[in-house]
This record gives structure tokens, C-alpha cells and sequence, in this order.
């Protein structure tokens, strides 16, 4: 919450803290079982697949063991390549050079309600971070916040960008008619982000809650824009309201933050390393594609209920544990590489770290990374077979990993994502749509 709450007496009493009220004849906000329901039904529905599961965490913790027990790669330390370390060193330093204060003549006062996610967590706070060294103040208010927080913070913030999720949780949660009113009379643009509906394959929601956000959407309650980070192809095919009225989405991808993300010069001391939460998607890739390498590689493995490995890493130890790696893991899981959806994080992630890594092809890939750039294998035997080849190639892996990070900093930082938004918010509002 930022400052006091002024006028928070007659806000309430303008725009009482209840649910979203819907225009006559919409249906009534979609009815959510009690917790204990739905962590009940969740259980149910994942029965079947507990035994499959917990024999492949099983075998893949064996296969870590032996690998880090193997004594053929019982090698000297590699020593780091300074050339990586020095160019990322002189890149950052002149991204934020060139970035500081650019846009403080925009006027832009962007709050932000973050979703709670770690992937919304690490969008969120890369966009604040480089908003605020651009010159743009910008406010992130946590997913816990209450209804009255969000009021108060925009009543004392005052924003021209307001953006939340259009999850239902979050309509539900927002005082929708104060927004509209705070809208019409201070002008603020809605930028919302719209989430899959119950047509996909693993959808966010059910038929009944589409139709209660498309009818909020048809009566100017949420989004006056949206954008997020999946390409324009899957937004069509996933949350795209093709009765509704025409809403601009715009794509805004995750990017690697200067803040957060540099190359190190530490001595290479892992075969492989890779840290992810453990979902029934992540667990399938790295069972089908990274079982043969830790069977007889030695790696570092993080993330909780995995079994192995480490439980935790801290986000500010990414870069050491990127630049301590030989090759970096990055399979793509569940949707990613069957929809044109987007390029994760941990691919703009690593570059910018100057990590050398394996991942996998994707028909939006080419739109953001050249072949030279980003090592791609389309298949588990693939993916060996690439592994196998530059493990002990170092020269051939800093070569790419310099083309990597040379493309990471000139398109694809956080900074980068910032200017498209700002271009877009200016176009935005030559349209008088705020």
C-alpha cells in the first residue's frame, strides 16, 4: 500500500467492497467449491497417475546417484572463458547506460497486482525493475493483497496503467465499477492478462466461468488492452473471445533482466545443471530426455519434492550456478513445445548469463534466437547426442554462448520489453483509449 488512505471513507461508500456487480441479465459470478472440495477432487483426479510418477522420480534419482558417483568424470575444473565474462560485463554496463531515465518524459505511472506464481513473480519484478531505472514509476502489489489495499494504493498511487490478470480469482477480487469510474475520470489504462479458457487442453477455467469474463468483457468491466507473454497464435487459439468486441493483444515475451541475470567468471565444476518445480509435465521431459545424461554425468539438480538433489536455490545464485555449468539443461515441458506459445524464461535466462545450453525447438524459436545461437534438439536421442558432442568441447560451446549473450542484451532484456510497452501505451493513447 502506498501512503495514507485519503478519501477511503467516501470511496467505500461509493463503490461498496462486495463482489463485481454485473449488468441485468449476466449470470452471477461462477460458483467455486470450498477448498476442501477441490483439494479432494484434485487428488482424485491424480490417483491414477501417482504409481507412474513416483517410479520416475524413483528412477531418476537413482540415475543422479550414479551419475554423480561416476569417476570418469572425475575431471580438473574447467577454467572459465574471461571473454564471456568481460562482454557481459561491458554489455550490462551499457544497457543500463543507454536505459537510464529514457523514458521519464513519458508521464507513466504504471501499478502492477502480481499474480501468484514464480513465473509472474519473475516477469513482474523484471518489468518493475527496469521501469523504475527507465524513469517510469511503477508500484507491484503482492497477490495477497485485499480488495481495499488495491483501492487505497491506486486512490495515493494515482496510475495510468493499472495491470492485473483477467483470472477469475482477480475479477472477483477487484472492484471492477471503481476501476471503470477511476477510469472514466482520471484516465487509466486497463491492461489486463487474459488466461486460457476451458476450450485448451488443460484450460484455467470452466464453460461457466468463460461466460461470466466474456460478459464483463462485452460490458467494458475488464481489459481496455491486453498482452502477456504467449505469441499472438496461441492467444488466438486459447483466450481470443470471437464474439466479443475486438480487444488489441499485444505479445510482450519474458526476457533476461541486467538486474538479475551476467555471467560470472567461476570455474566450471558441473557437468549439467538445472533447476525447476516438479509438475507431471516436467517430470515426463526430463525422464524422456535427461534420464541418459544423469546416468553418467555429474550435475547439480535443484527444486523441491524431486527426491534428489537440492532442495531449494535462491534466485540470486542463478548466475553462479549458470556460469559454473558446462551445459545448462533446458527441455521444454507440457504445452510449450507443441503450440506456438512462447520461449520460457530460463532460455532468456541463460543466455543472459552467459550459460551455454541444450534446449528443444519450437515454431516461434527462429522469431527470437538464430540457429548459431541457441543449441536446439528435437529428440531424446537428440539431445544425448548433442550433450555427448559438446561437454568436452569447450571452445566450441563458448563460441555459442557468446552469440547467445551478444543477442540476449541487444534484444532481449527486460529494457527491450519495457520500450515495446511504452511504444504501445503512447499509441494507446493517441487512440483515446486512456
Amino acid at each position: 500500500m502506498v501512503g495514507a488512505k485519503s478519501n477511503r471513507a467516501l470511496r467505500t461508500a461509493e463503490f461498496p467492497m462486495s463482489r463485481p456487480q454485473l449488468v441485468s441479465g449476466e449470470p452471477s459470478p461462477p460458483y467455486s467449491p470450498p477448498r476442501i472440495v477441490r483439494i479432494a477432487l484434485k487428488l482424485l483426479k491424480q490417483a491414477p497417475t501417482f504409481p507412474r510418477r513416483e517410479f520416475r522420480k524413483r528412477v531418476l534419482r537413482d540415475a543422479y546417484s550414479r551419475g554423480c558417483g561416476n569417476h570418469e568424470r572425475d575431471l580438473p575444473e574447467e577454467e572459465p572463458d574471461l571473454s564471456v565474462f568481460d562482454e557481459g560485463r561491458v554489455l550490462r554496463q551499457q544497457v543500463f547506460e543507454a536505459n537510464k531515465n529514457k523514458h521519464q518524459s513519458s508521464g507513466y505511472r504504471v501499478l502492477m497486482l502480481r499474480p501468484g506464481s514464480i513465473t509472474a513473480e519473475i516477469w513482474f519484478s523484471g518489468l518493475q525493475s527496469c521501469m523504475q531505472h527507465a524513469g517510469i514509476e511503477c508500484c507491484v502489489l503482492p497477490p495477497s493483497s485485499s480488495r481495499a489495499d488495491i483501492n487505497d494504493c491506486i486512490d495515493e498511487f494515482q496510475p495510468n496503467i493499472f495491470i492485473a490478470t483477467e483470472w477469475i480469482g482477480t475479477l472477483q477480487l477487484l472492484d471492477l465499477d471503481y476501476l471503470l469510474d477511476y477510469k472514466r475520470h482520471k484516465g487509466c489504462l486497463r491492461l489486463f492478462v487474459p488466461v486460457w479458457h476451458s476450450g485448451m487442453p488443460g484450460g484455467f477455467s470452466s464453460p461457466r466461468e468463460d461466460k461470466w469474463r466474456w460478459n464483463l468483457r462485452r460490458n467494458g468491466m475488464t481489459a481496455d488492452a491486453y498482452f502477456s507473454i504467449f505469441e499472438p497464435e496461441f492467444y488466438e487459439r486459447s483466450t481470443l473471445d470471437r464474439h466479443g468486441p475486438h480487444i488489441d493483444y499485444i505479445t510482450v515475451p519474458q526476457a533476461c533482466n541486467p538486474f538479475s541475470d551476467y555471467p560470472l567468471p567461476e570455474r566450471k565444476s558441473y557437468d549439467y545443471f538445472m533447476a525447476t518445480s516438479l509438475t507431471d509435465e516436467r517430470l515426463d521431459v526430463t525422464y524422456r530426455y535427461l534420464r541418459p545424461i544423469m546416468n553418467r554425468y555429474r550435475g547439480l539438480w535443484a527444486g523441491p519434492r524431486w527426491g534428489f538433489g537440492r532442495y531449494k536455490i535462491s534466485p540470486d545464485e542463478m548466475p553462479m550456478h549458470y556460469s559454473r555449468t558446462r551445459i545448462a539443461f533446458s527441455p521444454l515441458a507440457g504445452f510449450v513445445p507443441l503450440y506456438a506459445a512462447e520461449l520460457t524464461h530460463r532460455v532468456y535466462a541463460a543466455a543472459g548469463c552467459g550459460a551455454f545450453q541444450l534446449t528443444m525447438p519450437t515454431t516461434v524459436t527462429n522469431r527470437y534466437f538464430e540457429d548459431d545461437e541457441l543449441i536446439q534438439a528435437g529428440t531424446p536421442e537428440e539431445y544425448v547426442r548433442l550433450f555427448d558432442h559438446y561437454i568436452d568441447r569447450p571452445n566450441e560451446r563458448n563460441a555459442v554462448v557468446l552469440r547467445g549473450l551478444r543477442r540476449a542484451y541487444r534484444d532481449h532484456t527486460c529494457f527491450n520489453r519495457v520500450d515495446q510497452l511504452v511504444k504501445h501505451w503512447d499509441e494507446w493513447k493517441n487512440q483515446a483509449l486512456f
